[in-house]
């Protein structure tokens, strides 16, 4: 199947080798080479779609993000997000637990990175399908990211958006990657200007970072949150209250 792009077309479902979509008429080839296959997530600034390189004659699978940029004020701002983040992409993907970048371009008034597929699950499926992790899979967890978070911060950059959905387990070699640096930002930058979206999710945001002022440690706050609630399915937004009895709600969300 072909999947069209253009988010007002009532009807995106194509063929396999269609070359443009049978109801709106808009390429379906992206960049003359990278074919879409079906939507796989929707964020506030994008869309990602798991895709194949046409190009190749393996046809390997790809990702592909459409940047949408709702929420902010001029296209400029928009243009400048994405060149961000593609920049940091091409920069951190070098390490072999974060995805590579192979191209980013316009077409269409779009904007468009495409990246590695990782073939797997991300750690919230993984926590849905078989339970809470053990102590020692967390610690697991930890051996493995620690040094992946210690690499983006030696380059100055902070994640922002550390959580399960955002931690890949390799379906293969069960190896875990770190992806989606769509709001990571240069610990050298200054803030950016308000976009009316929050900066970060719902239970696994640091105190600081809610107040717009994020630092290294605010990874290491959401790795954490990441990890109390893998190993005890209890809502990670407790954590900011401190009247919460930690013993019993680890009783509670262990049954």
């Amino acid at each position: 199947m072909s999947y069209c792009l253009n988010p007002n077309c009532l009807s995106p479902q194509n063929p396999d080798d269609a070359e443009f979509c049978q109801h709106c008429k808009s390429r379906l080839l992206i960049n003359q080479r990278y074919r879409p296959l079906e939507p796989i997530g929707r964020g506030g600034f994008a869309r990602t779609f798991k895709a194949i390189d046409d190009y190749k004659p393996s046809k390997p699978y790809c990702v592909i993000k459409q940047f949408h940029g709702k929420g902010f004020d001029n296209a400029e701002k928009s243009k400048e997000l994405f060149h961000r983040e593609a920049v940091l992409q091409e920069k951190l993907g070098k390490h072999p637990h974060i995805p590579e970048l192979f191209a980013h371009f316009t077409q269409d008034d779009y904007l468009y990175l495409v990246q590695e597929f990782i073939d797997g699950r991300n750690l919230n499926q993984e926590l849905k399908e078989k339970g809470t992790f053990s102590e020692a899979k967390i610690r697991q967890l930890l051996e493995n990211l620690l040094p992946v978070l210690h690499f983006v911060h030696s380059n100055q950059v902070i994640h922002r958006d550390i959580k399960p959905e955002n931690i890949i387990r390799h379906s293969v070699d069960n190896r875990l990657y770190l992806v989606d640096f769509g709001i990571a930002k240069l610990a050298t930058e200054p803030i950016l200007a308000k976009t009316g979206t929050v900066i970060g999710s719902e239970g696994y945001t640091a105190p600081e970072q809610h107040e717009g002022k994020p630092r290294f440690t605010s990874d290491l706050y959401s790795l954490g949150a990441t990890c109390y609630h893998l190993l005890t399915w209890a809502d990670p937004s407790r954590l900011l209250y401190s009247w919460v009895d930690w013993q019993k709600e680890l009783v509670l969300s262990s049954r």
